[in-house]
């Protein structure tokens, strides 16, 4: 569904077990601006800064699959797409 979502510019792991996809989003996005979209439209993750006390990573964020049934994931994944392609064009008209 990433592969599917995702603007080619956003990367991420392929896990291999646990439970969590870690996502790079391009420079100059910022993972909460992503966030408040998404919980406008009831899908949560955790932004990356919190996994950085210095600070300087706001472009990345953390997904758990553990959880979550498939058609919810999709449709999460869905909506996490349309969020960062709205953040890329507002990005690219600045």
């Amino acid at each position: 569904m990433m592969e599917e979502n995702f603007p080619d510019c956003v990367t991420w792991n392929k896990p291999e077990g646990g439970l969590f996809i870690w996502v790079t989003l391009p420079e100059g996005i910022n993972s909460k601006d992503i966030l408040k979209v998404c919980l406008e439209n009831r899908v949560m993750f955790v932004t990356g800064s919190m996994f950085y006390p210095n600070g300087g990573v706001e472009n990345t964020f953390r997904l758990n699959f553990s959880w979550m049934n498939e058609e919810d994931i999709k449709e999460g994944i869905r909506k996490m797409g349309v969020a960062i392609k709205q953040a890329l064009e507002m990005l690219q008209q600045k």
